[in-house]
């Protein structure tokens, strides 16, 4: 049976992924000569932490352990290494307290340390702080691999095909099965499809996305230049318990008021390290459009010197600037999938979650096929 992909994004790729283990044969088509938007901009974590508990924390677990074994078979930079959410006050503390007393922390890896333990984990965070929560199920995946390595990984099954510089126009189903042609008229068909747009919720799916509980939402992010030859774990600062829903039920009215650019423009501190001793930083969140085409330099001063203060170190430079815009669920659901034809359906609005999850949407949606 053949599947046609649409969107060289990571919830597309691992839709053709986990479709070509399944034994389908894949054509995957994407609108550039290579992924261009949100799934080459993130920090490239698997971030289990701060999952709801409940559905969300479920399908997060089930797509952490399909991470660890696309790891094992495909180049993407997979590291097993954690996360540390660091404490810089008392407040944060209790509150990480609290998240370490959770009904499902010890699924969560949820262990409390303190200033000396985090010491001992992370020799290089000699600044201030009271200590951290460890997270031991996050992980993290090199963005610059990430796609390339899935895609290389693809190009070994006989039965995959990559079309890049297919912009699809149109979409139609008919007996024979589900259509899609690009701007150029050349068309690709298969029994079933997966549409992956992204935050691309026009054109060709207007119709089919019209009044769909969708937003884009816009962010900025950096790379330093080397910085930490030693770090381990992925670093989340106090403000990222504000906005991940694991913690939306503990004390976090007892947590002194953001600083005024942090609340602005609704900041957190997250940290990955790459494999050139860089570390990914970020970000903002804003969600009103149109969003605006310049990169604001207040952010990645506020980020420099959170850094600066956990480190115990001189602030790092920055060497990339970028921003991008990425498709989140404004309903209950975890993310947004809808058939539009039979076989056929679009899959996006992960959020913030989605690099995280994508193994398992795609695996859900690979189920569906199979009933």
């Amino acid at each position: 049976m053949k599947v046609v992909i649409v969107g060289g994004g990571i919830i597309g790729t691992m839709h053709a992924l986990l479709a070509v283990d399944a034994g389908y044969t894949v054509v995957h088509v994407e609108r550039d000569a290579a992924p261009l938007s949100a799934s080459i901009r993130n920090f490239g974590l698997v971030w289990v932490s701060g999952r709801q508990s409940g559905a969300e924390l479920a399908i997060a677990l089930r797509a952490r352990t399909l991470w660890e074994e696309i790891g094992s078979k495909a180049k993407i930079g997979f590291r097993p290494w954690g996360s540390l959410t660091v404490a810089q006050n008392e407040a944060e503390y209790t509150v990480m307290k609290e998240a370490a007393a959770m009904d499902d922390a010890e699924l969560r890896g949820f262990n409390l340390l303190d200033h000396n333990q985090v010491l001992s984990k992370e020799p290089e965070l000699k600044g201030k702080y009271l200590g951290a929560l460890e997270c031991t199920q996050d992980a993290m995946v090199e963005p610059s691999l990430l796609l390339t390595g899935l895609r290389n990984y693809l190009r070994s099954h006989p039965n995959y095909e990559w079309i890049p510089n297919f912009e699809v126009v149109d979409f139609y189903h008919d007996e024979t099965g589900n259509h899609v042609t690009d701007i150029l008229g050349n068309k690709v068909s298969g029994d079933l499809m997966a549409i992956c747009p992204g935050a691309a919720h026009s054109g060709f799916l207007t119709e089919f996305l019209d009044a769909a509980p969708l937003r884009k939402v816009h962010l900025q992010m950096g790379a330093t230049v080397p910085y930490a030859d030693s770090l381990k774990h992925s670093i989340a600062d106090g403000d990222s318990m504000r906005y991940y829903p694991a913690f939306k039920d503990l004390s976090l009215d007892i947590l002194p008021p953001q600083s005024e650019v942090a609340s602005q423009y609704k900041m957190q501190l997250l940290l990955v390290p790459r494999i050139d001793f860089s570390l990914t930083i970020g970000d903002t969140h804003e969600y009103i459009e149109p969003f605006s085409h310049e990169i604001l330099e207040a952010p990645y001063d506020h980020l420099r010197q959170v850094i600066a203060n956990l480190f115990g170190a001189p602030a790092p430079l920055i060497a990339r600037r970028w921003s991008g815009v990425y498709s989140q669920s404004t309903s209950q659901d975890i993310y947004f999938r809808k058939e539009i034809a039979p076989g056929a359906v679009v899959v996006t609005g992960g959020g913030g979650r989605g690099n995280t999850i994508s193994p398992a949407i795609a695996e859900e949606t690979i189920t569906s096929w199979q009933k």
